[in-house]
């Protein structure tokens, strides 16, 4: 609240905390019962027409802007009694009160939280939004573990290194604008504070060491030592060019060093250590940091002359995102690959061989059998990269009335469909819990009914088949199978040829990479798709299936 100011039409619970730019309150909306949180703006910024001018270009981005590791951005207000920015409330803690309640996290916690920061950066960079001034207190981490970044562009131009100086990088001190360099910068010293439990500098004359001091990589774990000398770097041409090039580096040293579970474990490891702090006292507001080094007022840094930066496409959350990470990981515990199939037998010509020498015509017939007998599996499927359509489900398919399979899972998409649904897909129709209540609806469109309708289609060993029966490129390496297929002739298949029309319209890929892993019965293990090159502007799908065998018929529910 500002001198007794409040948005209109919601009603406060408590104060969350406050900072530098403001107080937050957690708030409800009297409407709909939505809880929120609202920042009230510090007066000094309600004052600064260049920071609102500079704002409110930020927030018509922010608005747009849905991605699981940003809170979502729902309103800037602004009125003659005060200015607020009304947000999604997230259940969890910041990052802030976890180190000071539990110290270092750990390498696989501090990896989960710096891939989920670079994610969110990612998103944000896309649009033009630069964060500014990042630092564990706008870092929050939910009750899944998953890190979610706040208070994009809330530090004026020009006071960044007020807002967080341990964080700020040496071009901030001489008084430049914040860039994607800036943000990558101080996204390392968080992860470097997640490791050590301190931040990478502090003293007295912050602005010498940031630009002068070396690099204390020393510090830290020897296979992340990498990350942080490039994040770090003192020249921002040293660092990565992008969000997206850090991801790769970071999913490469963690899976080369704590191999392709670390994500997973980290994750888990930092639900607890949030869950543990929620139940600590709230830390004391640290106290800022002393420095030297002019901090000038600087040129709006919303001009066009910025270079946008490509979302991150690499699965770094769960997979490696890369042709060759893929294939290596697909090949772990590779102890029962199937027989290679054996040719098709005809006095007839034979159509020219995909390039690798695999015959896909009775690998895709030892498929199908395979899958035949078994009726039905547990599975796992995530859709994500560029260009806005991220999707995952979990759970099982088996038989449906129809004879097609259906399938029981916990469904997410994006937007309004983001929350986690119990969901059953029955022949064309989605159901989806809402309270005690199903709810049905034509698959496809938006939402949840979009979703559903890719994780059909991306998730189905119908999907695989016709990616090994349309290969151009296919090669065995003892259980898995590695190929190319053109987009184009994807797009023509029925069933998944609109999922591949999409992924091709946006990424501009002409062809599409992929891996399948198969048991020794010849039933899918695992998959990764790609369509785009490894870094840059992609879409990958990638999957997992087990317990094969006789499924219940899978019912529309009641």
């Amino acid at each position: 609240m500002v001198d007794g100011w409040t948005v209109p039409g919601f009603s406060h619970e408590r104060e969350l905390g406050g900072g530098a730019s403001g107080r937050v309150m957690r708030a409800v909306d009297d409407q709909t019962g939505t809880k929120v949180a609202i920042k009230y703006l510090d007066g000094a910024l309600m004052a600064d027409e260049a920071f609102l001018v500079q704002f409110r270009a930020a927030s018509r981005n922010l608005s747009q802007l849905e991605d699981p590791n940003v809170v979502d951005f729902y309103d800037f207000v602004e009125s003659a009694d005060g200015t607020a920015i009304v947000m999604q409330w997230v259940e969890g803690v910041s990052l802030r009160r976890v180190l000071a309640a539990q110290g270092p996290t750990g390498p696989l916690a501090a990896l989960s939280v710096l891939g989920g920061v670079l994610l969110g950066l990612a998103a944000a960079h896309d649009r033009d939004v630069v964060h500014g001034a990042l630092r564990p207190a706008n870092v929050l981490v939910d009750t899944g573990g998953n890190a979610q970044l706040t208070d994009f562009a809330t530090a004026a131009a020009g006071t960044e290194v007020r807002s967080g100086a341990q964080y700020a990088a040496p071009e901030l001190w001489r008084g430049e604008p914040a860039t994607v360099a800036t943000d990558l910068y101080a996204a390392t010293a968080v992860f470097y504070e997640c490791l050590t439990g301190r931040p990478p500098y502090a003293g007295r004359n912050m602005a010498r060491l940031h630009r002068e001091a070396d690099i204390p990589a020393d510090e830290v774990p020897g296979p992340l030592r990498g990350l942080v000398r490039q994040g770090l770097a003192k020249d921002p041409e040293e660092r990565p060019k992008s969000a997206a090039d850090f991801l790769g580096a970071l999913e490469d040293a963690a899976v080369s060093a704590y191999g392709p579970s670390w994500e997973a474990q980290g994750r888990g490891r930092l639900t607890e250590l949030a869950a543990q702090a929620a139940l600590q006292p709230e830390p004391p507001k640290p106290k800022p940091a002393r420095g030297s080094g002019r901090n000038q007022v600087v040129a709006d840094k919303s001009g066009g002359s910025r270079k946008r930066w490509l979302v991150a496409a690499v699965a770094v959350l769960v997979i490696a995102g890369a042709g060759a990470a893929a294939a290596t990981l697909l090949k772990k515990d590779d102890k029962n690959a199937p027989p290679e199939p054996t040719p098709a037998q005809s006095s007839s010509p034979q159509p020219a061989l995909p390039i690798g020498g695999v015959d896909p015509a009775p690998l895709v017939a030892q498929i199908d059998q395979a899958v035949g007998r078994a009726s039905g599996a547990a599975f796992s499927y995530q859709q994500t990269g560029c260009c806005g359509f991220p999707v995952s489900g979990r759970g099982t398919f088996g038989p449906g009335q129809d004879g097609r399979p259906a399938y029981s899972m916990t469904l997410a998409g994006t937007g309004p469909a983001r929350k986690p649904v119990h969901a059953v897909i029955v022949q064309d129709r989605l159901y989806v819990r809402v309270g005690k209540n199903w709810r049905a609806s034509a698959l496809g469109g938006h939402g949840y009914p979009g979703a559903a309708e890719q994780v059909r289609q991306g998730g189905s060993v119908a999907n695989l088949t016709a990616l090994l029966r349309s290969a151009t490129k296919l090669k065995q390496s003892g259980s898995i199978y590695e190929g190319e297929a053109p987009a184009a002739t994807l797009a023509q298949v029925p069933g998944v040829g609109p999922l591949y029309a999409r992924m091709a319209q946006a990424t501009g890929a002409q062809q599409i990479a992929f891996a399948v892993k198969l048991d020794a019965d010849h039933r899918p293990v695992k998959f990764w798709v790609r369509a785009g090159p490894e870094k840059g502007r992609n879409q990958i799908q990638h999957g997992s299936y087990s317990k094969w065998g006789p499924k219940p018929t899978i019912k529309a529910p009641r």
